[in-house]
């Protein structure tokens, strides 16, 4: 994780318990600069907010940051204070920061900070295989803290509904890139049409022409009229004509 080209020193921040706490802001201001933190404090204060706010935003458990930047080095007075700005978080081994001194009279020029963040949390690892196309269920995944820096997408629930998008070993993070929503109609499949409107409700029933997942839309034969229709599924051998919605 570290480059021998940067002498790079390190600041810890440890959250132990899941963020409850909105923090929505991505640049801070420090009008009185001798009395506020030094400029490089500030822009560690950007970027562990910023950062943080973004594991809220994700739903991640207990997140652990730490926060790495090169050894200061002289930078320009500014006595009325600096606005500090994240702009590039794509990836937490090159976070880019721009501090802008609050009074353009002064002229001084922006300032540019890179800095590395690793980040951890408690998120979801497999503990049983899960084939390629199977539901995932919470029997089969455990919490462990993970370094997540370079998986964004890992999670730390679990919503209901979704499958396998390949096969899940143990041991593996579960991401987001690596779930579907789960097939619970299949091409071929007996379906019950139910048709509701003005408190009148309707069923009939068809055959599914396509495979789909809870709120796909797939093509349904009605049984009666022998009519294809477009309709929605709403459960494993439930769909409504999509033209309701």
């Amino acid at each position: 994780m570290r480059d021998s080209l940067f002498p790079f020193v390190s600041e810890s921040v440890a959250v132990c318990r899941p963020l409850s706490i909105a923090l929505a802001i991505s640049a801070l201001s420090w009008p009185l600069a001798g009395l506020a933190a030094t400029l490089d404090e500030q822009v560690l204060d950007t970027a562990r907010t910023a950062l943080l706010d973004q594991a809220q935003q994700a739903g991640l458990i207990s997140p652990e940051l730490q926060l790495q930047q090169p050894a200061p080095r002289p930078r320009p007075a500014c006595p009325a204070g600096w606005d500090v700005a994240l702009q590039d978080s794509r990836s937490l081994m090159r976070l880019r920061l721009v501090a802008r001194c609050t009074d353009d009279a002064a002229r001084v020029p922006p300032q540019d900070f890179l800095l590395r963040a690793t980040l951890s949390a408690e998120v979801l690892v497999v503990t049983q295989g899960v084939a390629s196309g199977q539901p995932v269920s919470d029997d089969q995944l455990q919490l462990q803290r993970r370094d997540i820096s370079q998986t964004p997408d890992a999670l730390s629930t679990l919503e209901p509904g979704f499958a396998a998008r390949t096969t899940l070993r143990p041991g593996q993070l579960l991401q987001k890139r690596l779930l579907a929503a789960a097939i619970v109609v299949k091409r071929g499949d007996a379906v019950r049409i139910q048709a509701s409107r003005g408190g009148v409700s309707v069923e009939g029933a068809g055959e599914a022409l396509d495979s789909g997942a809870r709120q796909g839309l797939i093509r349904v034969r009605n049984s009666a009229s022998g009519r294809v229709i477009q309709a929605r599924v709403l459960d494993a051998g439930l769909v409504e004509p999509a033209e309701l919605r």
